[in-house]
């Protein structure tokens, strides 16, 4: 049994390198659920932006809004490398926070008085430009109501210099 072991493999190698054989559109994930309900993303307008200062933008846009701003999560001075950056670090100078806009309403991380919330990157691909990894947010709708949103998902996506 032990010399047909490596043939075994073989079927998970050639997976794991086909997305790399691909066009960069076609290994486009992104996930996103509202309060546990699951909401199509619009992967054509979505971008994930680095700054010349580093700063991580992941701006993650609904299907049934295609022009809207859809989630916006911030992380200033993010190091490119596998970690977990959470939100409740604003307070130490790092601006790490998301807002949200769909239709008439805008909510904010900020607006909240706890604000739990992360991006998990588990990987980094610097040759082809690309992240992995999860996001978890609260954010609060600004002004009258307060209503709070949980918005989480998955993604694994070209980052763009911005």
């Amino acid at each position: 049994m032990k010399r047909f072991l490596p043939l075994l493999f073989l079927p998970l190698l050639g997976a794991a390198a086909g997305p790399g054989r691909q066009d960069s559109g076609s290994a486009r994930l992104l996930t996103l659920r509202i309060n546990g309900q699951v909401v199509a993303t619009d992967t054509t307008s979505s971008r994930f932006f680095l700054s010349d200062t580093r700063t991580l933008r992941l701006s993650i846009i609904r299907a049934d809004d295609p022009d809207g701003e859809g989630l916006t999560i911030l992380i200033d001075r993010f190091p490119i490398q596998a970690g977990t950056y959470s939100f409740q670090e604003i307070l130490s100078g790092r601006n790490r926070d998301a807002s949200y806009r769909f239709g008439s309403t805008a909510a904010y991380s900020k607006s909240c008085p706890d604000n739990p919330g992360s991006v998990t990157i588990t990987a980094v691909n610097g040759e082809k430009h690309w992240l992995a990894g999860s996001y978890r947010c609260t954010v609060c709708e600004s002004g009258r109501g307060g209503k709070r949103f949980t918005m989480e998902g998955t993604f694994r996506y070209p980052v763009e210099k911005e």
